[in-house]
């Protein structure tokens, strides 16, 4: 081994060292940073304008967006979060009442009637309490609620404090984050045509991405939110929410909606639970088909089967971000296999 081949392992192995322990500091808000990073990244264009506007000066122009974002962001949470919360406790007595009560009996009978002549002896035959299993329920319920009351305020705790350190990395990342891409950009190996791919399709993924699920599931939720309220299914407020959350898994919405129409069904309102399910097929789950192929368009260059199967994937490996960064993953995968194909696969 040659002295320059020594002093380049050398500072290799220190390299990988080092950024391990880089690493190990700062993997605990990986989080916060990275939504600071990705709302920076969508609200980029806007910074850039808002910093025109102001005859260069960023570091106002960042104060000014960060605060906005706070307030776009802040507000509307703690709203929702106080009319969730009534409800929540209203849907828990709701529950409570419900299993408590003779109607699980009522249930069942109503069952009965749609199921086959065949199978009524095998339901007769059949021994069980509904009663007794209704009461164990709701202890299994009351049970469940009081254990993860610590848990929720853990949550809250939490949120708050990966909030306060989105909103400070938002600033610095508004204000050094053109910087800090020339940075990374320089010191990237690769040839700069290379770079610039890697990085436009990152860029254009992750807006992309961000941007048309985001705005697809407040859609959803609010549409859904509107057929809940309007069929008189109980806790409106509580299934819109969940529906637009579950918008950001593949085929999550025809859960909450489905799920609501076979609940109005079974307790007797036919009528409203056909009306339910057919808001939520030709309305609901049209607005996904037609707000993300608008917003998004073929800026992420993505194949469908991929996208389905990493976003489910992506929650796995990294959570609710993975919702996010599954897609530009696969889409820096697919630039570098491209690279890799004009570059070496046919030089040969």
């Amino acid at each position: 081994m040659t002295r320059q081949q020594l002093f380049a392992l050398f500072f290799f192995v220190v390299l990988i060292f080092l950024l391990y322990q880089f690493y190990l500091m700062f993997h605990v808000f990986l989080v916060p940073l990275t939504w600071a990073g990705m709302l920076a990244l969508i609200f980029y264009p806007v910074q850039a304008k808002l910093t025109d506007l102001l005859r260069g000066r960023v570091g106002l122009a960042s104060f000014l967006l960060t605060t906005v974002v706070i307030l776009v962001v802040m507000v509307p949470t703690v709203l929702i979060s106080i009319l969730l919360a009534n409800e929540s406790a209203a849907l828990y007595e709701r529950t409570k009442e419900f299993l408590t009560s003779d109607e699980p009996q009522q249930v069942m009978e109503r069952l009965q009637a749609y199921v086959p002549a065949s199978l009524q002896s095998v339901l007769q035959t059949s021994s069980f309490d509904v009663a007794s299993l209704a009461g164990t329920g709701a202890n299994a319920v009351s049970a469940f609620l009081v254990s993860q009351v610590a848990g929720i305020a853990k949550n809250i705790a939490s949120f708050l404090a990966n909030f306060f350190l989105t909103t400070f990395a938002l600033f610095f990342f508004f204000r050094d984050g053109a910087r800090m891409v020339r940075w990374f950009r320089d010191v990237l190996p690769m040839e700069p045509a290379h770079k610039e791919l890697l990085l436009t399709r990152f860029y254009d993924t992750v807006s992309a991405v961000v941007q048309g699920t985001l705005v697809t599931a407040a859609a959803q939720g609010l549409l859904a939110g509107i057929g809940y309220w309007v069929v008189g299914a109980p806790f409106s407020l509580i299934f819109g929410c969940a529906t637009a959350l579950m918008s950001l898994i593949p085929m999550g919405p025809p859960v909450v909606w489905g799920g609501l129409a076979i609940y109005l069904a079974v307790t007797g309102s036919v009528g409203r639970a056909v009306i339910l399910a057919l808001w939520g097929a030709l309305v609901v789950s049209a607005v996904d088909n037609f707000l993300k192929p608008l917003i998004i368009g073929n800026r992420t260059d993505i194949p469908t089967i991929l996208l389905f199967f990493g976003i489910l994937g992506g929650l796995q490996a990294y959570g609710f971000l993975g919702v996010f960064l599954a897609p530009a993953v696969i889409a820096i995968l697919v630039a570098v296999v491209r690279i890799y194909r004009e570059q070496y696969a046919t030089a040969g």
